[in-house]
């Protein structure tokens, strides 16, 4: 009877301390269970990256060997607005393959393509996808923009064969 006391007591301590414990690492998360920028329920309503790379496609796949990511350097925008956004601020609007969005001008983590991709067609330098990320290098990247940024990587790297040396990414990434 006693063995029996003592285990219950031991559960119940186990119980206490694995609640406290996790009620400490709550007060010390800065987010809100579930209310993080990087949500799965965020994540599902967004397009499968495999999805926005194969079904985009109005001919046949070129022959890719590189990817480059790099920033629009603006604080919002989508394939519509962005050449508007950069022309105003005096800068020219560089070509590229994707943007990934964030939040201000489409659903943040949004992909989008443009013509260049749907057509195959080269931007900038011949063989390579190029990513554009809305944002610059001084305001941090949403966690969606990252995550999705990085699946789509993956996924074009992986359809076209491109090995890791043949990536590059922003200096701060």
């Amino acid at each position: 009877m006693a063995g029996q006391n003592r285990t219950v007591a031991v559960l119940f301590a186990l119980l206490a301390a694995m609640t406290v414990g996790a009620m400490v690492l709550m007060t010390l998360d800065q987010y809100a269970p579930g209310a993080g920028a990087y949500s799965l329920s965020s994540y599902l309503r967004l397009d499968p990256v495999e999805q926005v790379v194969k079904n985009t496609l109005q001919t046949a796949p070129a022959q890719w060997d590189g990817i480059e990511v790099f920033y629009s350097r603006t604080r919002a925008g989508n394939v519509d607005e962005l050449p508007l956004l950069i022309s105003l601020s005096g800068g020219q609007a560089e070509q590229f393959h994707f943007l990934v969005c964030n939040g201000n001008g489409a659903e943040d983590g949004h992909i989008q393509t443009t013509p260049q991709w749907r057509q195959q067609a080269a931007a900038e330098q011949s063989g390579t996808i190029r990513i554009c990320v809305v944002g610059d290098s001084r305001t941090p990247l949403t966690n969606s923009q990252i995550q999705r940024t990085n699946d789509l990587v993956e996924n074009l790297s992986r359809t076209f064969n491109i090995g890791p040396r043949r990536i590059r990414y922003p200096a701060n990434w």
